[in-house]
């Protein structure tokens, strides 16, 4: 798995244009609308919390409509920010990944 510098990744223009905030863990497994009857566009990159190593890492995941893989982590992110992803219920945590909190996706997004 690659590393990615959060320095470096501001810098690309083409992953920023591709980084789909409002794609969560629970969208991801069931993209459908909050109606139920439309699918969600989940194509680009959704950003998560995942325990590596017993550690909460930022993840990247590259979303396509036929497959989706996790391409890599972003280092220097703050741990409590990491931390506070972990605190997040059971709906909203599926398959050992943890949404963005506000606070995170704030701070990534300055």
């Amino acid at each position: 798995m690659e590393t990615f510098s959060i320095n470096d990744l501001k810098k690309s223009e083409k992953f920023l244009k591709q980084i789909c905030w409002d794609i969560t863990p629970k969208i991801f497994f069931s993209p459908v609308s909050a109606a139920g009857n439309k699918p969600v566009n989940i194509n680009g990159y959704m950003l998560y919390v995942d325990l590596v190593n017993d550690k909460p890492t930022l993840m990247i995941m590259r979303n396509r409509t036929v497959i989706s893989r996790t391409v890599g982590y972003i280092e220097d992110v703050p741990e409590d920010l990491l931390k506070a992803a972990l605190n997040c219920t059971k709906e909203e945590c599926i398959g050992g990944m943890y949404p963005l909190t506000k606070a995170l996706e704030d701070w990534l997004k300055k």
